[in-house]
């Protein structure tokens, strides 16, 4: 049996609430929709997705004294989550993201309330970091303020500690700090690599070229970068010569928690030993999953679905859904 890899996520924990227009949404009006409720935030959509493939997982956070937060919590421990270090906070709400979609469920726009979040900071992120010397990654989002993040690969270069980012947005790219010295791994896409390489006049060469913008990132200090680049796919770079991997075929439902669900596989398939092409194939192929189906974190994600893609056999459950029917 394979060891389980261990992996310790630290950010977001959000109420997701998804309205789906039935006509093209026209601006300036009511626009006609159907809503789901459901859990969300970047580090906990990848700690479930993690969780769900088999890993073992610990999640740091906060949730807000409300049924929602409790809710929230409850879900990720029945899934065999470590939620001890979730926090509670009290008299605060748990953080919400409103997302409005498009018929074709692509992302129209979209509003959060993460002002809970800046209570993880502190004491929690030391606990979190004590923690992720015994684990085989620690992955953080960039909710984290500008100072935090800058200490996270601080700590993780002097450590030695395997330190992933998920930059999220183009605002939020700007927290990083200009030396990306101690992170084992980014994950961004074109715009957010664009914003970020902007804060340094040099790195205005390499815009547009998703190679030559992985390079310039891999130069700043990152050990490997994997860069999105949406239907194209992700380009993938550790040192060894950038890698282009196609985006695996799907039929779109829903995009909410796609990006999401490829680190978590990526990061899993690293934890088993694979170079970052054959992890990053891995990650697009669940997020091709996740686009399928009309949850942020697909429901029927399992440890032999990662068997199946280690040991390279078809006699498992097939890893992407059928056009034909049901997923399995």
């Amino acid at each position: 049996m394979r060891r389980r890899p261990r992996i310790l996520c630290l950010g977001g924990a959000v109420i997701d609430r998804k309205l789906q227009a039935f006509q093209l949404i026209r601006p300036g009006t009511s626009n006609p929709a159907r809503g789901t409720l459901g859990f969300g935030g970047v580090a906990r959509n990848v700690a479930e997705n993690l969780a769900r493939l088999g890993a073992e997982v610990r999640f740091a956070s906060c949730v807000g004294d409300d049924p929602a937060g409790s809710a929230l919590v409850d879900h990720l421990a029945a899934l065999g989550v470590d939620v001890g270090s979730v926090r509670t906070v009290k008299g605060a709400a748990t953080a919400e993201y409103i997302a409005l979609l498009q018929p074709d469920g692509s992302l129209h726009v979209a509003a959060a309330d993460m002002a809970i979040l800046d209570r993880i900071y502190g004491p929690l992120v030391d606990e979190a970091m004590a923690s992720a010397r015994h684990a085989d990654w620690l992955f953080a989002d960039c909710n984290a303020p500008a100072e935090v993040l800058a200490s996270l690969a601080s700590q993780a270069r002097e450590s030695g500690i395997m330190l992933a980012l998920d930059v999220i947005s183009v605002p939020k790219a700007m927290r990083l700090p200009l030396d990306l010295t101690g992170v084992a791994c980014l994950f961004l896409n074109r715009d957010e690599a664009t914003a970020l390489l902007g804060k340094q006049d040099d790195a205005k060469a390499a815009f547009g070229e998703p190679a030559a913008l992985a390079a310039a990132l891999r130069a700043r200090g990152a050990a490997a970068v994997v860069l999105t680049l949406g239907a194209d796919g992700c380009m993938a770079d550790d040192g060894a010569g950038p890698v282009h991997v196609a985006a695996a075929p799907t039929a779109v439902v829903d995009v909410t928690g796609a990006g999401d669900a490829m680190i978590a596989a990526t990061l899993l398939a690293l934890g088993h030993g694979l170079p970052l092409a054959g992890a990053v194939h891995f990650g697009t192929i669940i997020a091709a999953r996740t686009v399928a189906s009309p949850l942020s974190v697909d429901d029927t994600l399992s440890p032999a679905l990662v068997e199946t893609f280690l040991s390279g056999v078809t006699s498992g459950p097939p890893l992407l859904p059928s056009a034909e029917g049901p997923r399995p």
